[in-house]
């Protein structure tokens, strides 16, 4: 005789579900998500930190220097704490090694690529090299411009790294009357000066050194633009035209904001101060008073 229960299989899925209603579904095989590998601390990044950290050094050294409220022996011992913490970083030295690197990194020659581009769309460059456009390249980690014939550049900077620059300050840079330059470009020059009145006396320069019916080109960084609290776009184009220069170009990459001006007029009597246009968190401090 089979022993009791020997007639009753035990219970089955299907039937627990007959009865409660319910299935019970296996466990689904959830994949562990992947956690962000850290970012390499690579060369670029490794330079643009050396380089963001002397902006911010060279604009504390400015203030410091220009700051009427703090007494002589102040003063001084502030000057040679941030002097000595720049001369630790490599000083201009290491700025320009770094900016050199990175413009490797992004196409070494990316101003000047856009200068002929913009030369020669707006029928700048001459039909002929019989007269060549002289070029003047301020801020200049080498000279970009001497493989096109139809330029004659003089590239300048205070701390030359070839012998293809030459060593001059744009601030006393001269030119005869009569000898001004057909171009002129500033490229990443303006956002290294610390003092935003010393900014606005380079702008005012290029009409000494640009001849009438010139061209100027002014590289920034996009956020000197985009992100800051005392300067847009406009407001900067607003600048330059106050000083006789119409933006013919303008164009925004990744990084860079790029214009082309046209010297036209004279200068008018119009001051821009240093007030607040773009009011949020989270923005620079990026100016220039002209």
């Amino acid at each position: 005789m089979a022993a009791p229960g020997d007639n009753f299989s035990s219970p089955t899925a299907e039937s627990l579900h007959r009865k409660t209603g319910s299935r019970k579904t296996a466990p689904k095989d959830y994949k562990k998500k992947k956690k962000p590998k850290p970012k390499p601390v690579t060369e670029v990044r490794v330079d643009r930190s050396v380089i963001s950290k002397l902006h911010v050094l060279n604009k504390e050294l400015d203030t410091v220097r220009s700051d009427q409220s703090l007494s002589q022996g102040t003063k001084q011992a502030r000057v040679n704490k941030l002097e000595t913490e720049i001369q630790k970083m490599g000083g201009l030295d290491a700025y320009q090694a770094a900016s050199k690197r990175g413009a490797c990194c992004h196409g070494n020659t990316t101003t000047s690529n856009w200068v002929i581009k913009q030369l020669k769309k707006f029928k700048v460059k001459p039909a002929s090299e019989i007269k060549r456009l002289r070029l003047l390249d301020v801020g200049a980690l080498d000279n970009h411009y001497h493989r096109h014939g139809w330029l004659d550049c003089t590239a300048i900077d205070l701390n030359p790294q070839t012998d293809r620059v030459t060593k001059a300050d744009f601030f006393h840079y001269q030119v005869e009357e009569g000898q001004e330059y057909d171009v002129v470009v500033l490229s990443l020059v303006i956002n290294f000066v610390g003092d935003p009145k010393k900014r606005g006396d380079m702008l005012r320069h290029c009409c000494h050194v640009t001849k009438e019916n010139g061209h100027l080109f002014v590289v920034l960084p996009l956020p000197c633009l985009s992100n800051s609290r005392y300067l847009t776009h406009q407001l900067f184009c607003d600048m330059l035209h106050s000083l006789g220069f119409q933006k013919l170009r303008c164009h925004d990459s990744k990084r860079l904001s790029f214009f082309m001006f046209q010297r036209i007029g004279k200068r008018r009597s119009k001051s821009f101060p240093k007030q607040v246009v773009r009011t949020g968190p989270n923005h620079n401090n990026f100016s220039i008073v002209l």
